[in-house]
């Protein structure tokens, strides 16, 4: 299994992209809430994720989320082929 599709690391690896320490955001975060989120910063991170795990998700992809959680779920369903 890729590392971003653990919680855990997946969570990691979103502090560290929107430069955030871990502890303050968790699954139940609203990405848009954190600090450091633009509209910017948010293609950078789907670029990123990409580069990470091959899988792209669209800017429609990401507003159909509301928590870290629901765009890991996102990726977890799109790495395992099933949408």
């Amino acid at each position: 299994m890729h590392d971003l599709l653990s919680i855990e690391k997946f969570l990691q690896f979103t502090a560290d992209e929107l430069l955030v320490d871990a502890n303050e955001i968790n699954k139940n975060t609203t990405f848009r809430s954190i600090r450091t989120w633009s509209s910017l910063n948010a293609l950078v991170f789907i670029s990123r994720i990409n580069e990470e795990i091959d899988v792209l998700i669209s800017a429609s992809d990401l507003a159909s989320c509301q928590t870290l959680e629901d765009i890991h779920l996102l990726l977890k369903t799109r790495f395992n082929g099933t949408d």
